[in-house]
């Protein structure tokens, strides 16, 4: 979000318009990883293993789940909006690829403070509760779940591309702090 928001806001202060490619391969990440991968494990392994511990945070969890449906409607609409800027960009300065540029940056900070809500809500509710009503075996089972999957910035044989597309986007704008992001 961050490599995002940065090459959005380079693109602006430098009055041309944003990388389509760099932008296709965020959306890309986004779908590929937490939408397609990590959303779920959530909603079958964490949540639903926590439903069947406590009822407190029930409320929280449905929020959590409409919340993953909502995230996939917005990666769609920001995707969309990179396609925009995909299809002007033959002349970066053109008016159109900068107006696409510019009605994309406050639609991916938008999205961004979505999902920073959505993961404090995450860290401040559901991990508390998880850790207070999950035992050892339920951790097992939600780690052996998630391993199947790791987190691209993990390492790991499968994990290659999403490495590689990982350090492109990250790289790509000169993002401080990339370098430790990578290591990871």
């Amino acid at each position: 979000l961050h490599a995002w928001m940065h090459a959005l806001a380079a693109a602006r202060h430098a009055g041309t318009a944003a990388d389509a490619v760099l932008m296709r391969a965020i959306v890309r990440y986004v779908q590929a990883f937490p939408l397609a991968l990590h959303h779920p494990k959530e909603d079958q392994h964490l949540f639903k293993r926590l439903r069947e511990r406590t009822s407190e945070v029930n409320a929280e969890l449905d929020e959590l789940e409409r919340q993953h449906q909502r995230d996939h409607q917005l990666v769609a609409e920001l995707a969309t909006m990179v396609e925009a800027l995909a299809s002007c960009q033959d002349a970066p300065a053109a008016p159109a690829a900068l107006a696409a540029t510019r009605a994309l940056e406050p639609a991916v900070q938008a999205y961004a403070s979505f999902l920073w809500d959505h993961m404090g809500r995450e860290e401040g509710v559901i991990l508390p509760a998880a850790q207070r009503h999950l035992n050892e075996a339920d951790w097992a089972d939600i780690d052996a779940a998630f391993r199947k999957n790791r987190d691209p910035n993990f390492g790991g044989e499968s994990d290659k591309e999403y490495r590689q597309l990982f350090s492109r986007i990250v790289n790509a704008e000169h993002v401080p702090g990339a370098d430790k992001l990578l290591k990871l």
